[in-house]
C-alpha cells in the first residue's frame, strides 16, 4: 500500500514537471486579452433596490456570509421599524447564486463582470446604496482582444481569439 501511494506521488510530481516544461504554456494575456465568458456565467452579484422586499432570504442564505442586511443611514420619519437592505462584501462572496435563487423579486441577478482589483479591502465591501450601483466596470488603458478555450488533442487548452 505504501509503494504504490510513493508511486502516485512520483506519476503526480511527473506529470508536473512535463507540463512545466512542454511549450506553448496557456497564458492569458491580461489585461490585453480577457476570456469570452459563456452565456450564464455567475460574476459580480447586482442589486436592484426599487424591487427589494427586504426580506433578508439572500443573507440568511448566502453560506460564505458574504451579504448582511444593513439599516438605512436616514431613517424615514415616524418609521418605527425600519426595513433593512443588503450590501455585499466580495471578500467573501463565492459567486454561487443561492442569493439570485432564492430572492423572490429578482432583485440579485449576476452580472458578467468578474475581474475588477481594488486597492483595499475596505473598497470591496459594498452598503446597500453602494450596492444598488452595481458593481465597478474594469478599466483598460486600451480595448482587450476576447479569446475562448478550445480543447487541444495534444495540449489539453489553449486560446483562440473571438
Amino acid at each position: 500500500m505504501a509503494v504504490e501511494r510513493v508511486f502516485d506521488h512520483l506519476r503526480a510530481i511527473a506529470t508536473g514537471a512535463k507540463y512545466l516544461f512542454l511549450k506553448p504554456r496557456l497564458t492569458l494575456m491580461y489585461p490585453d486579452e480577457v476570456e469570452d465568458l459563456p452565456r450564464g456565467y455567475r460574476g459580480m452579484i447586482t442589486y436592484n433596490h426599487e424591487t427589494c422586499i427586504s426580506c433578508s432570504l439572500c443573507a440568511m442564505v448566502c453560506p460564505a456570509d458574504a451579504i448582511k442586511m444593513y439599516l438605512p443611514k436616514e431613517v424615514p420619519e415616524g418609521e418605527k421599524r425600519p426595513k433593512r437592505y443588503p450590501g455585499i462584501n466580495y471578500t467573501r462572496c463565492i459567486f454561487c447564486g443561492f442569493c439570485v435563487s432564492i430572492c423572490p423579486t429578482f432583485s440579485l441577478q449576476h452580472s458578467t463582470i468578474h475581474d475588477v482589483s481594488f486597492y483595499t479591502f475596505e473598497e470591496q465591501i459594498f452598503r446597500p446604496e453602494e450596492f444598488a450601483k452595481g458593481p465597478p466596470k474594469p478599466q483598460y488603458d486600451k480595448e482587450p482582444v476576447k479569446v475562448r478555450v478550445i480543447p487541444d488533442e495534444e495540449r489539453g487548452l489553449r486560446y483562440e481569439r473571438v
